[in-house]
């Protein structure tokens, strides 16, 4: 979608994966993202850090950060970053929503990264896009009935608020 928005002259890769956590897609960082040389990085992760069933997967704040440090180390010279925050999860839709691991709810728990997110991207001067704080209000449109992916109206207007923001901070060609 965001690709169409930005019409020729852009070539996008995604290089997320679905149900990665934090540590999991930095081990992929350089091959993924770095090896294909980007002008710009849309980086978005941190909602698959809290595996109640496997501990082995879970990324604790401290662990979270080291991982933002690393990422921005990283990022080759001149290319630009937009940090987006981790989409509302409906908690009585998902499987761990009601899960004793969350007395609070899945979504309560992943705001303290959320909220990492947001002051490391204040604290670089990256552009932001606040999909939870965005979609909240709506999120019953947006967000599947699983309670964490986005249907097409939430990619759509994902990608929106990408493009608006690209467009904001004169990131476009």
């Amino acid at each position: 979608l965001l690709g169409g928005m930005l019409g020729d002259g852009y070539a996008l890769i995604n290089a997320g994966v679905g149900g990665n956590s934090a540590r999991e897609a930095m081990a992929r960082y350089d091959r993924d993202v770095l090896a294909k040389k980007p002008d710009l990085i849309l980086i978005e992760f941190g909602g698959n850090n809290h595996d109640p069933g496997n501990q082995k997967r879970r990324v604790d704040d401290t662990e979270f950060k080291k991982h933002l440090a690393d990422f921005k180390a990283k990022v080759p010279a001149g290319c630009k970053v937009v940090v987006i925050t981790f989409p509302p999860v409906i908690d009585e839709q998902h499987a761990y929503g009601n899960n004793p691991f969350f007395p609070d709810g899945l979504d309560k728990a992943c705001e303290p990264q959320r909220e990492i997110v947001r002051k490391f991207a204040k604290d670089n001067s990256y552009p932001l896009v606040d999909l939870h704080r965005l979609m909240w209000d709506r999120r019953y449109e947006f967000i599947l009935k699983d309670g964490v992916h986005l249907n097409a109206a939430g990619q759509k207007f994902f990608a929106e608020k990408v493009y608006e923001t690209l467009k904001k901070e004169n990131m476009l060609k």
